[in-house]
This record gives structure tokens, C-alpha cells and sequence, in this order.
């Protein structure tokens, strides 16, 4: 069966972990995270802490 769970990042939608039985892959909705789209991962844990990481750094890193 094919399980799924939103990623949320403060407030912020930004795509769905699915579990395939063998591991979590990710869904990117928001285009900041789109290198991240399709990537597998151990758990959706893993999945919602790579892209808060990931959000962090390209919130910081935009042009004044």
C-alpha cells in the first residue's frame, strides 16, 4: 500500500512524501525545493528535515 504525508514547513506547503515500501521519496510543490524532487529518503522525518534545511538556506541566501 501507498502511503503518503504532506510537508509542511512552517505554514508553508512545500510537497508530499511517498512511502513505495522500500522508501520515501519526495514530491516538490514548491519550486524552491525542486532539486529535491523525487529524491527517496529513509522516512518522511527525513524527508520534512531536508527540506526545512534546504528552505533555510534559500531564504538566507536571497538578494537584498
Amino acid at each position: 500500500m501507498i502511503e503518503s504525508r504532506p510537508i509542511d514547513i512552517d505554514g508553508r506547503f512545500v510537497g508530499v512524501a511517498v512511502n513505495s515500501s522500500l522508501s520515501w521519496h519526495f514530491v516538490a510543490v514548491d519550486p524552491v525545493l525542486d532539486d529535491l524532487h523525487g529524491t527517496h529518503f529513509t522516512s518522511a522525518e527525513e524527508v520534512a528535515r531536508v527540506a526545512r534545511l534546504v528552505l533555510a538556506r534559500a531564504t538566507t541566501r536571497r538578494p537584498h
